[in-house]
């Protein structure tokens, strides 16, 4: 007689957030910031220079968006995960593993026809982006011989979720933080959004006005970070949703990542991952001889 011993595992995707502690800034450096070169900032944690050949217009881009020309940033502590995050999806190869990097080709709000593309460079030593060129040149080991590493803290989704269609019959509430990411007569982004959306988000305002988006990988961590460090003062999650309250102008607001999970708060606040059985071989081989022998 054969005594079966089952080998079993239960795995569920983790949640949205892999830690829930904050950003300790951990350096103080001067980096430009604005469009002009005379402008410096102190006090902040990474600098940022992007190159672009033309304006690019979009709100799915944090570094793609801005106007003809150089423009430099001085990023803050809470900050600079959503602009690395941005940069590792929309680069060709920037690195995901330093906050020191720089790639020649990124590209944009991709679902537009003319893609538009630039040059992005971060770096975290003083005064490192003063132009394109210089920001290139300290991101090498001759300037920083071990660059700290960086992690993030929100997860990377990649899992395309179908969210409820927000634009269908979308009216701007008064009382709302959630802005439209695309013009009313831009269908290609609105599109772009329904089938490339990896995050839902759905708020209800003070008045009980609803309120709903579709967040793209660009943007999303950028989106989430703002609420978890500013915008609201308590959340709790599960495995794939986090909610959050007291937030300004007294908003609810939560995200989740499963489909039509943004139904309505209820739903979003109880969206979790669905686990899935997995056997071993071995107990499969073992099942087997049982029955023949």
């Amino acid at each position: 007689m054969f005594f079966v011993f089952i080998l079993m595992y239960l795995r569920t995707s983790s949640a949205l957030l892999l830690s829930t502690r904050d950003r300790v800034s951990t350096r103080n450096i001067t980096c430009q910031n604005g469009s002009s070169s005379s402008n410096l900032l102190f006090n902040c944690e990474v600098c940022l220079v992007i190159s672009r050949n033309y304006e690019i217009r979009t709100t799915l881009s944090l570094t793609g968006s801005g106007p003809l020309g150089v423009t430099y940033a001085c990023l803050q502590v809470n900050q600079i995960e959503a602009y690395h995050e941005n940069l590792v999806r929309e680069c060709n190869n920037f690195p995901q593993g330093t906050l020191n990097g720089y790639d020649d080709f990124c590209v944009a709000s991709p679902y537009n026809k003319l893609r538009g593309s630039y040059r992005a460079c971060m770096c975290i030593t003083n005064a490192c982006n003063l132009n394109y060129s210089e920001c290139v040149q300290r991101t090498k080991p001759y300037w920083d011989q071990k660059p700290p590493t960086f992690s993030n803290s929100i997860v990377s989704l990649t899992n395309r979720i179908k969210c409820y269609r927000p634009y269908e019959d979308y009216k701007p509430q008064q009382y709302s933080s959630l802005t439209p990411l695309c013009s009313s007569n831009d269908y290609e982004c609105k599109d772009f959004l329904f089938d490339q959306g990896i995050l839902c988000v759905i708020s209800v305002d003070r008045t009980n006005q609803i309120t709903r988006q579709t967040l793209p990988p660009s943007i999303y961590s950028a989106h989430l970070m703002k609420y978890k460090s500013t915008f609201c003062k308590s959340y709790t999650w599960t495995s794939k949703s986090i909610y959050f309250t007291q937030c300004q102008q007294d908003e609810t607001i939560c995200m989740c990542a499963v489909d039509g999970c943004d139904k309505d708060l209820e739903t979003c606040r109880k969206s979790r991952a669905t686990s899935i059985c997995h056997y071993s071989f071995f107990y499969f081989l073992l099942l087997v001889l049982n029955i023949y022998f």
